[in-house]
């Protein structure tokens, strides 16, 4: 069970929210078209790009220095060190600030991540709870000088940032979706399915509903056009981007619908075969009845009875209870009740 440590703080108080504690690290990229530089400690880089990376936000002392050394409100600091905020951009007159939750796929296994970063003029500072891996390609391209994130302003790599996790919430989607078309043909085939891989697959997609469904309003309501930190050389690519996440939202909304469905039709299954089986049963049981009757009648203790003391007795009555079976066995199944 989570407790809510912030519930009797005011607005404003510095509490990291997560439970990953590890010392903070601090790199800083600086570039521009012909140079790069990478350095562990911050610098100041006028004339050059930066790409502050901040791994680890427990010490909430070393997040509080950076954030007001680049003139970060109070709220904003309390919102990165909030790892269940929900995700989110905010534009302000001298940054923007985006919170971007994301699943990503390690070893065919779906895991969560947190990560929020601020576009400050020509810096591009992101805070990760853990290290991650997610941005290796874009930190190899940067260093290598492949791609336009050196020659274009730092909101182009911003755009990357949002980008990158926008592709990683795809793949995970797209994984999710491969494992819904087995558990549907497992359903309708009426094969054995596990029922918690249909309620873990509706929580994933739920989380990433939850992930994208912000950003994606933001972009509907044009939040990162209007700022003056964007400029219009990045336009196209924000579109593309736009497209990217509303062809997500609609891909998550059917694969919840379907999930849904399957989870009736799974639940109609289960009801079908508990009904087949009560029928059987009681086939069984109406069979037996009137062998019962007839094993209490030739069992009472009269010393006359018809068959009692005859030699082929008893497989009169064995043929008896076995035309009895025959008879009510084909009746059911003329009245189709088997």
């Amino acid at each position: 069970m989570k407790i809510n440590v912030k519930r009797f703080h005011p607005p404003g108080t510095l509490l990291y929210t997560g439970e990953h504690i590890r010392k903070t690290e601090v790199r800083q990229i600086i570039y521009n078209k012909d140079e790069y530089f990478s350095k562990s400690k911050i610098e100041l880089a006028d004339n050059y790009k930066e790409w502050i990376i901040i791994n680890g936000v427990s010490d909430t002392e070393a997040i509080r220095q950076i954030c007001e050394d680049n003139k970060i409100d109070a709220l904003v600091i309390e919102d990165i060190l909030n790892v269940n905020q929900r995700n989110k951009i905010e534009v302000n007159d001298d940054y923007i600030f985006a919170v971007l939750r994301s699943a990503f796929l390690e070893d065919n296994v779906i895991k969560h991540d947190y990560l929020s970063t601020l576009l400050i003029g020509n810096k591009v500072i992101t805070f990760h709870e853990k290290e991650t891996k997610l941005f290796d390609s874009l930190l190899f391209n940067l260093e290598n000088n492949r791609g336009r994130v050196r020659s274009m302003n730092s909101d182009y790599l911003f755009y990357r940032i949002i980008d990158i996790v926008t592709d990683s919430n795809i793949a995970v989607q797209g994984e999710l979706s491969g494992r819904i078309d087995e558990l549907e043909e497992d359903i309708i085939n009426l094969e054995s399915s596990d029922q918690s891989k249909l309620y873990n697959a509706r929580k994933e997609l739920l989380y990433l509903k939850n992930c994208n469904t912000p950003i994606y309003e933001s972009f509907v309501k044009g939040v990162l056009k209007s700022s003056k930190l964007t400029s219009p050389a990045i336009y196209k690519y924000m579109d593309d981007l736009f497209d990217h996440l509303a062809r997500l939202n609609d891909d998550i909304n059917t694969e919840r619908e379907l999930i849904r469905n399957l989870l009736d039709v799974y639940m109609n299954n289960i009801s079908n075969r508990m009904n087949n089986i009560m029928k059987i049963l009681t086939i069984f049981s109406a069979t037996f009845i009137p062998l019962s009757f007839l094993a209490g009648v030739f069992g009472m203790n009269f010393d006359r009875m018809p068959l009692l003391r005859s030699d082929s007795g008893f497989m009169i009555f064995i043929g008896l209870c076995i035309a009895i079976i025959v008879f009510m066995l084909v009746y059911f199944k003329r009245k189709h009740w088997y």
